[in-house]
């Protein structure tokens, strides 16, 4: 009896170390693995930033703001640390945006406007695959963006609205056959509203609103991402 517990024992341990030598193998096969993120679009409703902005209609003039919200360097590289972050997590790789650089040698990267962030990896997968050696491609959509309520209606010219913002986080991830390996996405609601008022003169319409500051949009980024890592 004594035995056969013995050799059931060493059975256990002997499929224990097996299982674990697997398990540490995988677990370096996942990290050798490489993600080039190749899009990453950073989108920023500029209703939601700017605090004075005014439009002319008849003359097409609109969406000139003052006050535009400044992201600051280190802001954009944490955002950017903790997107690879996750998509490494998510796909079991090492993750890093990956430029691809035109005929000028000039990296390809989003451009600053009005509503989108500069300097992150703008591409199409196809031109990725080409241009990267990696095992998967990575492609992420950050919003900021909002809905509007109306609370008062038009009063001698003028008008306030509620914008009720909101962070979307999207992710896909292909492989190198440009087959889908991941794919999952949040949108977080609940955030305090922002009150505009509007005043139309002389053609013009004024609007002031108290914006979004640089903490409460990175507070909104860091929950999308944490809410995606949790989904």
């Amino acid at each position: 009896m004594k035995a056969k517990f013995l050799l059931v024992l060493c059975a256990f341990v002997i499929k224990t170390k097996l299982s674990a030598q697997d398990s540490t193998l995988n677990s370096q096969n996942d990290i050798r693995a490489t993600t080039g993120i190749y899009d990453f679009d950073w989108i920023i409703d500029p209703e939601l930033v700017n605090q004075t902005t005014f439009n002319n209609p008849n003359d097409r003039i609109q969406g000139n703001g003052f006050n535009r919200l400044f992201i600051s360097q280190a802001l954009f590289d944490s955002t950017v640390r903790a997107v690879e972050k996750l998509v490494g997590e998510k796909v079991p790789s090492t993750a890093k945006c990956v430029y691809r650089t035109n005929r000028y040698g000039r990296q390809v990267a989003t451009k600053n406007t009005i509503q989108t962030i500069g300097g992150l990896p703008s591409s199409c997968r196809k031109k990725a695959i080409l241009a990267f050696e990696r095992d998967y491609y990575a492609d992420v959509h950050l919003r900021i963006g909002s809905t509007k309520s109306r609370i008062l209606g038009d009063v001698s010219g003028t008008n306030v609205t509620t914008l009720r913002p909101y962070v979307a986080l999207n992710i896909k991830v292909y492989n190198q056959e440009k087959q889908r390996v991941y794919r999952n996405w949040v949108r977080l609601r609940n955030f305090k509203g922002i009150t505009r008022m509007q005043i139309a003169i002389n053609g013009i319409n004024m609007s002031n609103r108290n914006a979004l500051t640089q903490e409460q949009i990175a507070e909104m980024v860091f929950m999308a991402i944490e809410a995606l890592r949790n989904k």
